[in-house]
């Protein structure tokens, strides 16, 4: 006997053979043990997950009746499950003309050689042409009491309306990881195949839910690896990369380690890499390492195991920075015709973003403070040629003598394009749901913080306070380092659970983009009305200062603006100054004007006394 490929030896031949689809298979045992079988049918569903399948089982459970149990073939149906005269099937693409279903028309008027029903099993139906369609419309709504249409298909969407409106539709979904894992294995141990525990996960991850496809890829393994099944076969056959690769590479880019990064995926790329794999398999470890990190539950996990995740050595902000990035890639690779050079590009920016935007700090919280602690301080390398200001269209400046002194005005400036880019405040988070937290603050907290209530909330205008000759002399004395750990400080502020007494304070904040910041002051901007007003009335706040120097180290002149006209004319000054060699004088702000409000604590007590 010939050699037969394993997923036509190993297809299924009677109901209790198909995995995966039970929904389907208890629907139409019914449908048989009812005798409520209808005329026509439509099996939709992604590739490889049994339609066709399914469709013969039916079709030959219909006409066999030999077995008391009626949903059950007998031996001798079993036998001929591929031959029956009375079983038709048609292959779409290659009959889907007008012709093709009138000679189908003529056919469908001759009944049944020995059997119940004449059953059509039409493949692919969605190739038909749409005159093909037109004409089997009729016979489809009305067709012989011996006939029955089973059509399946990939793409249901391309099935007209008036086909879908006359047959009852089967959605097969894709098989589930762990029905394959233990099918594969059943397969293997049946065909006497050694194989390597941990290759069944990586064969699932390749299929992708299609079980004609797991097999052929094993088969294809199988020969590769001469008669057995080993992981070095797979990738090497399939261009797949290991967990262990990935991981390695995922490490070595949040340390930014670009050159040994490289060195890994130029290895990988001589060894038959698949691009659209290797960048899939990043995204789903990372996006298992987020997971697990919120959720500690192993059972929710695509493709790492404890051992696995325990290996990496990154930050949840990491991996959803580096996921967003790659994400990015993805589309991009859709339209490239070189692949490879764009992931090194992809590569090159993640490892630049993990050293500038990566926050290293120890919190060591205590009972009154949350008190953060800079583990370390990230190198800054700021680049001081400005950028094109997007809504002035500016020119870049190519070079400057000013170019040492007035590098802090010049970073702090570039962030104007960020206006563009989010007006909802500095970070999105669903930690910090501001509607939970004004629910219902009515009165100040012991913390003797303002509570950020409907007093702030009602507000529909703004009174800016701050006018172009103070932003001018704020933008004059800016410090891109004081700018950048400032940014750090808060998105840590912002997106860690500190103590409830400064919640109020958090969810202003939350609204808030920082636009400059020095020594002695912080400038924000924000369209948020309510959170303008509730910064210009309270920054000076003994409690919200007391706050500030908790987490920035010292008192902060706070300023708050909304006139983003006024501040790119500010800026467009500075810049022609800069670029024109002109000397900016500033002017100190001196000490914060400190409003001291006592806490409820502190007022009883007084009280007392």
């Amino acid at each position: 006997m010939s050699y037969r490929a394993l997923y036509r030896k190993y297809r299924p031949v009677n109901f209790d053979d198909v995995k995966g689809q039970d929904h389907i298979i208890k629907t139409l045992k019914n449908i048989i043990t009812n005798h409520k079988v209808s005329h026509a049918y439509l099996f939709s569903g992604p590739r490889g997950t049994g339609k066709t399948s399914v469709a013969r089982i039916f079709a030959n459970v219909l006409n066999c009746g030999h077995s008391q149990d009626l949903t059950k073939l007998c031996s001798e149906c079993a036998k001929n499950i591929e031959s029956s005269f009375d079983i038709i099937e048609m292959d779409g693409a290659s009959n889907n003309g007008v012709n093709d279903i009138r000679e189908l028309k003529n056919r469908i008027q001759h009944t049944p050689a020995n059997s119940n029903y004449k059953v059509y099993i039409i493949d692919e139906v969605h190739m038909l042409s749409k005159g093909a369609f037109n004409s089997l419309l009729k016979t489809l709504e009305e067709p012989p009491a011996h006939a029955i249409f089973i059509l399946a298909t990939t793409d249901v969407q391309k099935i007209p309306v008036t086909i879908l409106s006359r047959v009852q539709r089967f959605n097969f979904k894709k098989i589930s990881n762990t029905v394959m894992r233990d099918q594969l294995k059943n397969i293997l141990n049946l065909e006497d195949v050694k194989y390597d525990d941990e290759v069944i996960n990586y064969i699932v991850r390749l299929a992708s839910g299609g079980m004609r496809d797991a097999l052929s890829i094993v088969e294809q393994a199988i020969a590769y690896g001469n008669g057995t099944l080993k992981l070095k076969d797979i990738e090497q056959a399939f261009g797949i990369t290991s967990n262990k690769s990935a991981i390695e590479i995922i490490n070595k880019l949040f340390l930014g380690e670009l050159r040994e990064v490289l060195q890994v995926f130029n290895l990988l790329k001589e060894q038959g890499l698949d691009a659209d794999y290797f960048v899939n398999s990043i995204i789903t470890i990372l996006k298992d390492y987020l997971i697990y990190s919120k959720t500690n539950e192993l059972s929710i996990l695509e493709q790492i195991t404890i051992q696995e995740f325990n290996e990496l050595r990154i930050n949840p902000k990491f991996a959803m920075d580096a996921s967003e990035e790659l994400y990015k890639l993805l589309k991009s690779l859709y339209y490239s015709e070189n692949v490879f050079q764009l992931i090194e590009l992809s590569l090159i920016r993640i490892t630049n973003f993990s050293k500038n935007n990566e926050v290293q700090t120890n919190f060591t919280n205590n009972q009154n403070k949350g008190e953060i602690m800079s583990k370390s301080k990230t190198e800054k390398n700021i680049d001081t040629l400005e950028k094109v200001l997007n809504q002035t269209q500016e020119l870049m400046v190519e070079n400057t003598k000013l170019r040492d002194e007035y590098t802090s005005v010049n970073d702090i400036l570039n962030d104007e394009s960020s206006f563009l880019i989010d007006d909802n405040g500095m970070v999105s988070t669903n930690e910090i749901s501001l509607q939970d937290e004004l629910k219902d603050l009515k009165k100040y907290s012991t913390s003797g913080i303002p509570p950020f209530d409907t007093k702030y909330k009602s507000l529909t205008t703004f009174n800016q306070k701050l006018n172009k000759k103070e932003l001018f002399n704020l933008l004059a004395q800016s410090d891109a380092d004081s700018w950048t750990d400032s940014t750090e400080k808060l998105e840590v502020i912002i997106t860690t659970t500190l103590s409830q007494k400064y919640r109020d304070i958090i969810s202003v904040l939350s609204l808030l983009k920082l636009k400059a910041a020095g020594k002695k002051f912080m400038l924000f901007y924000s369209s948020k009305i309510p959170a303008l007003n509730y910064i210009q009335e309270n920054w000076n706040n003994s409690n919200i200062q007391e706050f500030i120097k908790d987490y920035f180290g010292s008192y902060k002149h706070i300023f708050i603006f909304n006139d983003k006209n006024m501040y790119k004319e500010v800026a467009t000054e500075i810049k022609s100054m800069i670029k024109e060699g002109k000397k900016i004088d500033f002017k100190d702000l001196g000490n914060v004007p400190i409003n001291v409000v006592k806490t409820t604590t502190e007022s009883i007590f007084e009280d007392l006394l």
